[in-house]
C-alpha cells in the first residue's frame, strides 16, 4: 500500500499495482482494527524486551479505541499478559500466544487444549536450557502455553547450531501430534498443534463485536498471514514490507508508516 498520502472523504485511499482503489464503509459499518505488536506498532529489536509502544502511536489508538465507530484488537505472540501491559489500554480486546489466550470487554476465553500444552512446554524448555545456554544470544521466552527461542542476537555462524538444537529437543516430543512448530522472524516457537491461529481468533473475536463491522488487518510476520486469509474479500489486510508471498491485499513499506496509517482511519471514522 505505497503512497498513502490522502483521505479522500467518506472513502479511503490505498494504491496497489500503480492503481488506485476506494474502500467504502457502509453506513452501518463499523471498523474492527486488528494490529500486530512486533514489527507492526513497534520497530523489532534484537531484544523483544525493549519493544516499548511509543506515547504517539499509543494516543492514537486511544483516539481509536474511544470512538464509537471502531472496536480494536492487538493479536500478538506474546503472552496475554505481557501485551496487555505493553499496549496498557482498557476496554479493548487483546490476544496473547497468537490468539490462543484472548481477552476483551465482557470477555476472557483461553482454548482449552492450550492448557495441555503446558506440562510439555515446561519440560522443552529445561532441556532447551541445557543445550542452548553456551550459545551467546540464544534465549528462551516461556509464554505459558507456548515457548519461543530466540536467536536475533545470535551470531551468524552460531544460527545452525541454536535451530539443530531446537529442532532435536522438540522432537522428542512428537509423537502424540500435540505439537506444532511456527517460524518466526529469528526465532522459533513451539506451540499447541490446534487448529487455531490469528486468522481464526480473528474470526472469533469479529462474532463477539454487536455491530457490523469491516475488519482491518494489518501485520508483519507469518503468523499474520492466516489472517490475511481468513479475512480474503471480507476485509482490508495490509501486510508490513513488500513481500510476493503474502495473502495481503496492500503493503505498507515500513513499520514507520503506521503511524500515518492509523492517523487516516481516524480521519476516515470522522466522516461517518
Amino acid at each position: 500500500m505505497e503512497k498513502l498520502d490522502k483521505v479522500l472523504q467518506p472513502h479511503y485511499f490505498f494504491e496497489k499495482h500503480n492503481k488506485e482503489y476506494f474502500l467504502k464503509v457502509k453506513p452501518d459499518q463499523k471498523i474492527a482494527l486488528f494490529l500486530d505488536y512486533d514489527g507492526t506498532l513497534v520497530p523489532i529489536q534484537q531484544n523483544p524486551a525493549k519493544c516499548i509502544l511509543s506515547d504517539s502511536i499509543k494516543k492514537q489508538l486511544q483516539l481509536l479505541a474511544h470512538s464509537n465507530r471502531c472496536y480494536l484488537a492487538i493479536l500478538s505472540g506474546r503472552s496475554l499478559p505481557d501485551i496487555k501491559k505493553r499496549v496498557g489500554i482498557r476496554k479493548i480486546y487483546y490476544g496473547g500466544n497468537h490468539g490462543l489466550d484472548i481477552s476483551g470487554p465482557d470477555v476472557r476465553y483461553t482454548h482449552p487444549k492450550a492448557q495441555l500444552a503446558k506440562p510439555v512446554v515446561k519440560n522443552v524448555k529445561h532441556l532447551l536450557k541445557k543445550d542452548t545456554e553456551h550459545i551467546k544470544g540464544a534465549w528462551l521466552e516461556d509464554k505459558k502455553f507456548t515457548l519461543s527461542l530466540h536467536f536475533r542476537s545470535v551470531d551468524k555462524k552460531e544460527v545452525l547450531s541454536v535451530k539443530k538444537a531446537f529442532y532435536k529437543v522438540v522432537a522428542q516430543f512428537f509423537e502424540n501430534g500435540s505439537l506444532s512448530i511456527i517460524k518466526g522472524k529469528k526465532v522459533l516457537e513451539l506451540v499447541p498443534d490446534l487448529s487455531w491461529n490469528k486468522g481464526v481468533a480473528t474470526l472469533w473475536i469479529l462474532k463477539q463485536l454487536k455491530d457490523k463491522c469491516l475488519p482491518i488487518y494489518i501485520g508483519d510476520d507469518r503468523t499474520d498471514e492466516t489472517a490475511f486469509r481468513e479475512l480474503f474479500k471480507r476485509g482490508i489486510t495490509i501486510r508490513i514490507g513488500k513481500s510476493k508471498k503474502t495473502s495481503a491485499d496492500y503493503y505498507l513499506k515500513g513499520q514507520w508508516e503506521v503511524s500515518r496509517l492509523l492517523q487516516q482511519i481516524q480521519e476516515l471514522i470522522k466522516t461517518l
